[in-house]
């Protein structure tokens, strides 16, 4: 993958397992709260580390790719 697509999976992945681990937690362990409480820390950790590294590699261009 070109790094312009590496970066932008890398982000959306990570944000769409936060909601997986929300789901699967609501759906199969009836919504335990020291459960949702983790995730909700995860997902919260998520936003922070993005927003760390979104701001990162604004300042660090990814190469030109000619295709």
């Amino acid at each position: 993958l070109p790094e312009n697509d590496a970066r932008a999976v890398s982000i959306e992945t990570g944000i769409q397992n936060s909601g997986l681990g929300l789901i699967l937690v609501f759906n199969f362990f009836d919504g335990l709260g020291g459960m949702a409480l983790i995730l909700a820390w995860w997902g919260v950790w998520h936003l922070i580390s993005g927003f760390a590294l979104a701001s990162w590699w604004r300042r660090r261009p990814a190469p030109a790719v000619g295709y």
